[in-house]
């Protein structure tokens, strides 16, 4: 039996490596979807923004932030905040946080998002992109927005 090179074995060990670090990096991040639960939270690809407040993610369809509002299309302001949140959350993993309602009238999901350790909402208020717009009874994140709205640095701020 001819024995092979070592140079052979370490070329398909490196095959293998990054075929399996290829298969983990399209995939995303290993740990099962969370289900949306009032004051859960879970991980989700944001696959397009739809406005400065709203998106949709890969598993769960379309999400209404919460505690915030941004202009609609045809007002001043409304393509500076869907660019932004298309800057800081589009195609990008996210985590989204829920309160006490789940879904609004339009039946969105309520999420309450953060990027990268960003806090979306508060920064995006801050920024002066978007209005405080607290309905209870989601109010988890309240000190967060008030914080932002009186000009507090939200946590994991970005400037870029």
């Amino acid at each position: 039996m001819k024995k092979e090179p070592k140079s052979y074995g370490r070329l398909v060990f490196s095959a293998v490596l990054i075929a399996a670090a290829a298969v983990v990096l399209l995939t995303g991040p290993s740990c099962p979807r969370a289900r949306p639960e009032p004051g859960g939270s879970g991980e989700y690809f944001v696959e397009r923004v739809v406005d400065g407040d709203t998106f949709v993610c890969r598993e769960i369809g379309k999400v209404r932030l919460l505690g915030i509002d941004t202009p609609e299309r045809g007002e001043a302001g409304f393509e500076e905040a869907r660019d932004r949140l298309a800057q800081l959350a589009g195609g990008r993993w996210v985590i989204l946080y829920f309160d006490q309602v789940l879904r609004d009238k339009y039946d969105r999901l309520l999420g309450y998002p953060v990027v990268d350790g960003v806090e979306v909402c508060p920064l995006l208020i801050y920024e002066g992109l978007a209005e405080p717009y607290i309905i209870p009874p989601n109010e988890r994140f309240r000190e967060q927005i008030e914080a932002a709205a009186r000009g507090e640095e939200p946590a994991g701020l970005i400037l870029n």
